[in-house]
């Protein structure tokens, strides 16, 4: 007994050596080359740090036709997505959604960035980018900020472009950021109602969530267990996205904790998937359920609360 002890006592001792040897002769973590990494959104001044960037414009017409920006390309959300209920919201499959974002001369490599309406739209631009991120586009980013501002970000990207630094010199780039699929099906809600694992957010108006049918829903309430987290209060009182602290309190008050999975929904995912880009730049481990009410409220045997 006395041996066994002893060695289990050598074996401790060895470990604790090795533990703070490996600590005082470890290399320091090299930062990566692309400071925003994780984020699903720019301010003007990471944006102004980008190498050349294509630019998708989802703003409403009239917006477009007020404050132009040259060289953006146009697109909608509705384009990659399905348009037939019950699938309604859900994305079309990967290689058609790749074939139209091919024919506007962008590919797999680019740095992408989406202009929205911001505070006056609907989250549009999250969801491009949420459905680009999902067919394997992993440098897209929304822009969070004014169009005066983005005008200035841009040619300050330019002037930059003349002398690269290292975030432009890096070969790595393209492979630098790895983003996991994070569309949730009906099938895996059915589950959670079981189970438990996740932790449900409404981000629609607080009259859709008490089972007002304003945007073609075929029954009207909220996912069981659901939380209400309207998708505008993550807005401040200039129309930029809130901080991650801001954010943080905002989910404590109704007892969200980010210990737990997250899986939002609206109408039809998109903005769910705003909502979920600014969680995950936060480090919450969010989920968008595209099909959303559109494809939830279509099966008369789901459950709705009010």
């Amino acid at each position: 007994m006395k041996i066994q002890k002893t060695y289990g006592i050598y074996l401790f001792s060895m470990a604790l050596f090795w533990a703070f040897w490996l600590q005082i002769t470890a290399n320091p973590v090299k930062e990566s080359p692309i400071p925003w990494e994780g984020r699903w959104f720019l301010s003007p001044k990471e944006t102004a740090q980008l190498p050349a960037f294509k630019l998708i414009d989802t703003r409403s017409i009239i917006a477009r036709t007020t404050s132009q920006v040259p060289g953006a390309k146009v697109l909608g959300w509705e384009e990659l997505s399905q348009s037939e209920a019950p699938f309604r919201g859900k994305l079309r499959p990967e290689a058609q959604i790749q074939k139209i974002i091919s024919n506007l001369g962008i590919s797999r490599n680019d740095f992408i960035l989406v202009l929205g309406d911001g505070k006056n739209g609907w989250g549009e631009e999250g969801r491009i980018v949420w459905s680009l991120r999902e067919v394997g586009y992993p440098h897209s980013y929304w822009y969070d900020g004014s169009v005066p501002s983005l005008r200035e970000a841009i040619e300050k990207s330019k002037r930059n472009q003349k002398t690269p630094n290292p975030i432009q010199k890096s070969s790595n780039i393209s492979n630098a950021v790895v983003f996991k699929k994070t569309d949730i099906n009906l099938e895996e809600i059915k589950q959670q109602l079981k189970f438990g694992r996740y932790q449900i957010l409404d981000t629609r108006e607080p009259r859709e969530f008490s089972g007002a049918t304003p945007y073609g829903e075929s029954r009207g309430g909220h996912i069981p267990s659901a939380k209400l987290f309207y998708y505008q209060t993550l807005f401040d009182e200039v129309g930029r996205i809130k901080s991650k602290e801001e954010v943080d309190k905002i989910l404590i008050q109704i007892g969200v904790t980010p210990k737990k999975p997250i899986i939002a929904y609206c109408t039809g995912g998109v903005r769910s998937a705003f909502v979920v880009g600014i969680l995950r730049s936060y480090g919450y481990n969010a989920y968008n359920y595209s099909g959303s009410m559109w494809e939830w409220s279509s099966y008369t045997d789901l459950p709705l609360e009010k």
